[in-house]
């Protein structure tokens, strides 16, 4: 697990070399999310469900937790495709769990502060797994022989998850703590790709950060004079 929080997973073989790896400081965001998810389950658990979307929404929380547990496994030993499709199964996951959450924030039988604060901790959890699945699709391209120094593709992979995010952060309402997850996320890319002497990449993901606090921003107005 500390290996995992500490970023040692994406410090060896493939995965370091890509030029839209994020800042090593970025990846003690696990221990956070970490927290946040058990602390979020044991509420959940002792204040019970009321209603059978938020059961669907626990069960796509085991389905994260198990897929965490086991990325641990298949990052350990440098399966980069596993890891791809780990984390694509985890996203897909806590996608539905977010839908749920904004889809019927109003029909929360749990205390308010139970719902802010698992819309808070699976909001962030999505935004960074989000961003994670093209670092990882990256990175096993590069295992696969792609060029580990080519601007070029990496341009695309980190244009195609901004996109992504973007249409996320729309869907989801302006959700702060996907947003929080994305933007910490696209700023560690914009300084691990600085630090690789990529300028047009390190714009690229600012540019990137800034799209998504601006729409961010928009649909939270938009919510709020509603």
């Amino acid at each position: 697990m500390s290996r995992a929080v500490n970023g040692e997973f994406l410090k060896s073989g493939a995965t370091n070399q890509a030029l839209i790896t994020p800042a090593g400081y970025a990846f003690s965001l696990w221990g956070l999310i970490t927290l946040l998810s058990t602390v979020t389950a044991v509420a959940v658990v002792r204040h019970g469900l009321g209603s059978s979307w938020e059961t669907d929404a626990l069960i796509d929380a085991s389905v994260v937790f198990v897929g965490f547990s086991v990325w641990l496994v298949v990052a350990a030993q440098d399966w980069l495709w596993a890891s791809v499709v780990v984390f694509v199964v985890m996203a897909v996951a806590l996608a539905h769990i977010m839908w749920l959450l904004v889809r019927h924030r109003a029909e929360m039988t749990c205390p308010r502060w139970v719902a802010v604060l698992a819309t808070v901790s699976f909001g962030l959890y999505l935004g960074w797994s989000s961003i994670a699945v093209f670092a990882n699709v990256t990175a096993a391209l590069i295992g696969a022989g792609w060029s580990a120094f080519a601007v070029g593709w990496q341009f695309v992979v980190l244009v195609a998850a901004s996109l992504a995010a973007v249409v996320a952060t729309v869907l989801l309402r302006g959700t702060p703590g996907y947003a929080a997850g994305v933007l910490w996320a696209l700023v560690a890319i914009a300084i691990g790709a600085s630090q690789r002497d990529s300028a047009a990449l390190s714009v690229t993901a600012v540019v990137a950060a800034v799209a998504v606090a601006a729409v961010t921003v928009v649909q939270q107005l938009r919510a709020r004079a509603r």
